[in-house]
């Protein structure tokens, strides 16, 4: 399935979850799909919780994943050719693991509404869904601005002739793919969290800990440069000590006349 299809099939399920609740009054059980026999009806949330970790395993996993290749290339300085297609699938599983995750998360507010309407005014969901809402924004300006610009020529050292404000962008879009990642995986973990901590709270720590990401990117960005700058600066003293034989001036010769008697002690 293709993630077009499945932003469609979510648009198709958040349409359905604004027609539910006029439902919700006839219903006295959790909604479930019958098996047959002698397996029991498996609910409808079960189903919704294995897509929604499926989505998380590819999004986060593959985040996590460009993330490390990232920070290998910072640090090597270039990276062998056939990396620059592992990061075009890789971000392709990531894009299908949100699709998946806005595919889930929709079916929660919709089986909400039905089953229990009292969730939904709980702070953490809707941080979480702002949460992700950011992340799929910052993925679409990852496919279209970072990565065509970065992974011209993955030989080269990362952001190698690029601008500043492209080399900016790039790492805050680093930054906040990781830390939002790691947050919505944190809020749908913590159950301690329901309907305890507002919803300011929450997007302010994550507003703090993206803050802090994108400071910790430019620090680390600045320091690899110095590095790679002082190694360059210690390998050319070097090259330049010997010089070539094609690079010394034909005055600095020098003849040598044979000595008399030379040919007869030789």
């Amino acid at each position: 399935m293709r993630t077009g299809q499945l932003f469609l099939a979510a648009a198709l399920l958040a349409g359905l979850a604004a027609g539910l609740p006029a439902c919700s009054a006839a219903l006295s059980a959790p909604l479930a799909l019958p098996l047959p026999d002698p397996l029991p009806p498996v609910r409808l949330l079960t189903l919704l919780v294995g897509l929604h970790l499926i989505g998380l395993c590819f999004g986060l996993g593959g985040a996590t994943m460009l993330d490390f290749w990232i920070l290998r290339w910072m640090r090597w300085g270039g990276m062998p050719p056939e990396i620059e297609r592992t990061f075009h699938f890789i971000s392709k599983v990531v894009a299908v693991g949100i699709g998946l995750l806005w595919l889930s998360g929709l079916g929660f507010l919709a089986l909400y509404s039905v089953e229990s309407p009292e969730k939904l005014a709980n702070p953490k969901l809707w941080a979480k869904v702002t949460i992700v809402a950011v992340l799929t924004v910052n993925g679409a300006l990852i496919h279209a601005l970072v990565l065509p610009s970065v992974l011209q020529d993955v030989r080269r050292p990362m952001l190698a002739g690029v601008s500043r404000v492209e080399t900016g962008v790039f790492l805050a879009s680093g930054a906040i793919s990781g830390v939002s990642w790691y947050t919505a995986f944190a809020l749908g973990l913590v159950r301690e969290l329901n309907d305890r901590v507002p919803m300011a709270l929450l997007l302010g720590l994550w507003l703090t800990a993206l803050a802090a990401a994108c400071l910790g990117a430019a620090i680390l960005w600045r320091h690899l440069r110095r590095a790679a700058a002082r190694g360059s600066r210690l390998r050319s003293p070097l090259d330049e000590r010997e010089p070539r034989p094609d690079s010394i001036p034909t005055h600095r010769f020098v003849s040598v006349r044979e000595r008399p008697g030379a040919a007869a002690t030789a």
